[in-house]
């Protein structure tokens, strides 16, 4: 028992480690894109379901840490990670208070531009 305890804790400090190697820079636009997904008013469908912000960035992010060091930069997490499902391969999508839907990743990168202006919010 203490063998299977000790290799499940060894098991997440080593996925720990992985996540940890992701470049600084990168990881703090990939933490602003989760707050954005997790703070926005929008609605979040996967797979067909709707899910709140809250639950759409902790799915990501939940991703992100399976991805572990195959992630290193945000557009490899946009594209690789938050744009679609894995298990049936269809895009997720977002859809904003106003009615209008469009791809995630769309919305996404078009955050990220923002970021990267320095016009954060």
């Amino acid at each position: 028992m203490k063998r299977a305890t000790a290799a499940v804790i060894l098991l997440f400090l080593a996925s720990a480690l992985l996540a940890a190697t992701r470049p600084e820079e990168e990881q703090e636009k990939i933490d602003w894109l989760l707050a954005e997904m997790k703070n926005t008013d929008a609605i979040f469908i996967r797979n067909g379901k709707e899910y709140s912000g809250d639950r759409a960035a902790s799915h990501v992010k939940s991703k992100l840490w399976f991805a572990g060091k195959r992630v290193q930069t945000v557009r490899e997490f946009i594209v690789g990670v938050a744009s679609f499902s894995e298990e049936t391969g269809r895009p997720y999508e977002i859809c904003r208070k106003d009615g209008t839907q469009e791809p995630l990743e769309k919305w996404l990168l078009e955050r990220l531009a923002v970021y990267e202006k320095g016009l954060r919010r």
